[in-house]
C-alpha cells in the first residue's frame, strides 16, 4: 500500500495477471499488466489511450477484459472521443458520452447505491460501462465491484442446482427513484403492477453471458425481486444464500478513485454498487455505455421516457 496525495492509502498492483500470451503482448509494447485483486480487475500500466491501438493490441486487451472482467488504466488525459474509440474495442458503442456526476448534468444520487447491474430490469443491459475521473473532492465515494462469474462458480453443488432451475425477476421503481431502493413486486401491486412504473425482467439465475458463454450467478441485491412464480417471501432465503456468495469481501474489488483513472467493465460479469455521496463532496466521472441498442430504447415506455413523464404530469 503506497500513501496518496490525499494522505488515504492506495493499493499499489504487485502480482502479475495469469494470462500470459495477453501480457507478453503488453510487454512488448512496453506495458506492465497487474492483478488489482484476487476477485477481478487488470490494471495496463504504460498506455496512453489517446493514441489509437493496433489489431493485435487491442486483441489483447479484449482478451483479457473477457476473462477478469475490468481494467484500469491510471493518469489518462482523454478526450471525449477517446473514451468512446477505447470502449468500442471492447462492446459495441452506439451513443454518446453521459455523465455520473454532481458537478455536469447527468445522475449522480446523493444516496448509497447498492449491488446492480445497469439496466438489468430490461431485455437488454448494458454490455459493458465505462467511467473516467475528471473531478474528485477529497471523501468522493468509491465504486465497488463484485464477481458475477467467479461467484457463480464458487456456488457450492447442492445451492448451484437449487438456482440453476430458477429464475430471477429484476425490476426497478422508474419514478420515485433509484436510491438504496430494492423494489418487490408485492409492494407495488404483485404482477398487475404497471410494467411503465415498474419496469422488470426476468432470466436464469444462472445465466449464461450471451458474448463470452461464461456462467454467471445473475442476483442483483438491488434489483432481485423474487423468483418466478414464487413469492418474495417464498425466494427470499434463496436470495439471501446466493448474495451471501455474491458479496463476500473475497469477491469484491473497491475502487478508490484519482482524477484521471480510466475504468472500463463487463456490466454482465461484474455488479457494481458505492455508499452514500452527498451532493457537497463533488465527484464527476464521464461515462461510455456499450450495447447493441441506445438508452432511449431501454427505457421507451417506461417511468424514465421523458414522454411518459409528460403524460403522467400533463
Amino acid at each position: 500500500m503506497a500513501e496518496a496525495g490525499d494522505g488515504s492509502l492506495r493499493r499499489t498492483p504487485s502480482r502479475p495477471v495469469a494470462d500470459s500470451a495477453d501480457v507478453a503482448v503488453a510487454v512488448g509494447q512496453g506495458w506492465q499488466a497487474f492483478a488489482l485483486s484476487p476477485a477481478l480487475g487488470v490494471e495496463i500500466c504504460g498506455v496512453d489511450l489517446r493514441e489509437p491501438l493496433g489489431d493485435r493490441e487491442i486483441e489483447a486487451l479484449r482478451r483479457l477484459f473477457d476473462a477478469h472482467g475490468l481494467l484500469l488504466f491510471r493518469e489518462q488525459r482523454i478526450s471525449e472521443a477517446d473514451q468512446l474509440r477505447v470502449c468500442a474495442y471492447f462492446r459495441p458503442v452506439v451513443e454518446p458520452v453521459a455523465w455520473v456526476s454532481n458537478v455536469e448534468a447527468g445522475f449522480h444520487p446523493e444516496g448509497e447505491l447498492l449491488w446492480h447491474c445497469d439496466y438489468a430490469f430490461t431485455p437488454h443491459p448494458m454490455l459493458g460501462l465505462s467511467l473516467y475521473a475528471i473531478e474528485l473532492a477529497p471523501g468522493a465515494a468509491p465504486t465497488e465491484f463484485a464477481n458475477n462469474a467467479r461467484a457463480c462458480a464458487a456456488l457450492p453443488a447442492g445451492l448451484r442446482v437449487q438456482l440453476a432451475a430458477k429464475r430471477v425477476v429484476h425490476m426497478i421503481d422508474s419514478v420515485s427513484g433509484r436510491d438504496n431502493i430494492r423494489v418487490r413486486i408485492e409492494e407495488v401491486g404483485g404482477e398487475s403492477a404497471s410494467t411503465a412504473r415498474y419496469p422488470r425482467a426476468a432470466r436464469p439465475a444462472i445465466w449464461k453471458h450471451p458474448v463470452t458463454g461464461v456462467p454467471l450467478l445473475f442476483v442483483l441485491a438491488q434489483q432481485a425481486s423474487h423468483f418466478e412464480g414464487a413469492s418474495c417471501g417464498e425466494s427470499d432465503p434463496l436470495l439471501e444464500e446466493a448474495f451471501r456468495v455474491l458479496y463476500v469481501p473475497e469477491n469484491v474489488y473497491r475502487h478508490d478513485w484519482r482524477v484521471g483513472d480510466f475504468v472500463v467493465w463487463d456490466n454482465l460479469m461484474i455488479q457494481h454498487g458505492r455508499r452514500a455521496n452527498p451532493n457537497s463532496v463533488r465527484r464527476s466521472l464521464r461515462r461510455v455505455a456499450m450495447n447493441t441498442v441506445t438508452t432511449a430504447e431501454l427505457i421507451s415506455g417506461t417511468g424514465f421516457d421523458p414522454a411518459v413523464r409528460a403524460a403522467s404530469t400533463g
